[in-house]
C-alpha cells in the first residue's frame, strides 16, 4: 500500500511540474508572437540581442592585452585620446576594425552619425552615472538607443554593441580593439559579416571614477529597406 502511495505521489508531481513547464513555453510564445506583432522585425531583434549580451571588458580584464597591441598603419591607434579632440581617436578605433576584418576578407564598415550619437551619448552616460552595462540605469537597452536616434525607421535589422574601457596603458584605440578581439563574444560581433554601419563613441573619464581614462562604445548595424 506505501508503495501503491508513493507511486500515485510520484505521477501527481509529475503531471503537476509537466502542465506548469508547459504554461512557461505557452507564456514564453505568446511573448515572442506579441513581441514580432509589435515590432514587425523579431527575428532581427532576436539575433541582434543574441551577439551583443557580451560581457562588458574592463580595464582590468584588458589591460595586459592593450600592453601586447603591435604598432598599426591606423594613425593615432597607440596614442592616447585627446578629450577635446576625440574624432582622431574614433577613427583610428573604425580603422582598427576594418583591419581586423579586412584580413578575414569581411565587407569594411562605415560610420553611420545616428549610431555614432547612439555610442557617443551610451559611453557619456556610464561615464556620468558610474555604471558599465549594455543596459542603462533607466532599463533602456541598445535596441531603444538604435531605435530613439531613428536609425531602424521602417526597415529590418540587425544591430550589436561592444563596450570597453581602460586607464593607464589601456586606454588607447588599439589597447581597446585588441582587448576586444582577445574575447570571443566581442570578437564575433565586430567580425560579422552582415554588419555594414558602426558608430564609436568615445567618454573621458571611467565607469570606476577612479584616476584617468576613457570609455569606449562601439554600435554595429546593418538595415535593408
Amino acid at each position: 500500500m506505501l508503495l501503491i502511495s508513493a507511486l500515485a505521489a510520484c505521477w501527481l508531481f509529475v503531471i503537476v511540474l509537466s502542465m506548469a513547464l508547459m504554461r512557461s513555453a505557452a507564456l514564453a510564445d505568446a511573448d515572442a508572437e506579441r513581441e514580432r506583432r509589435e515590432t514587425g522585425q523579431g527575428r532581427a531583434r532576436a539575433a541582434a540581442v543574441a551577439v551583443a549580451v557580451a560581457v562588458p571588458i574592463a580595464a582590468a580584464a584588458a589591460s595586459d592585452a592593450g600592453a601586447q597591441s603591435a604598432t598599426t598603419p591606423c594613425p593615432g591607434a597607440e596614442a592616447a585620446p585627446d578629450p577635446a579632440h576625440l574624432g582622431p581617436a574614433r577613427e583610428a578605433t573604425l580603422c582598427l576594425i576594418n583591419a581586423e576584418r579586412r584580413e578575414r576578407e569581411l565587407a569594411a564598415l562605415d560610420f553611420d552619425p545616428r549610431l555614432i550619437r547612439a555610442a557617443e551619448r551610451h559611453s557619456a552616460d556610464m561615464v556620468d552615472r558610474g555604471y558599465f552595462s549594455h543596459v542603462s540605469l533607466g532599463g533602456s537597452t541598445f535596441v531603444d538607443r538604435l531605435r530613439r536616434t531613428g536609425y531602424f525607421g521602417r526597415c529590418s535589422w540587425r544591430a550589436g554593441e561592444t563596450l570597453a574601457w581602460g586607464s593607464g596603458v589601456s586606454l588607447t584605440p588599439a589597447s581597446r580593439v585588441s582587448a576586444w578581439m582577445a574575447s570571443r563574444p566581442h570578437r564575433e560581433v565586430l567580425l560579422d559579416p552582415g554588419y555594414r554601419d558602426v558608430g564609436v563613441g568615445i567618454a573621458a573619464g571611467t565607469p570606476a571614477r577612479a584616476g584617468s581614462g576613457f570609455t569606449y562604445s562601439a554600435e554595429l548595424g546593418r538595415r535593408r529597406c
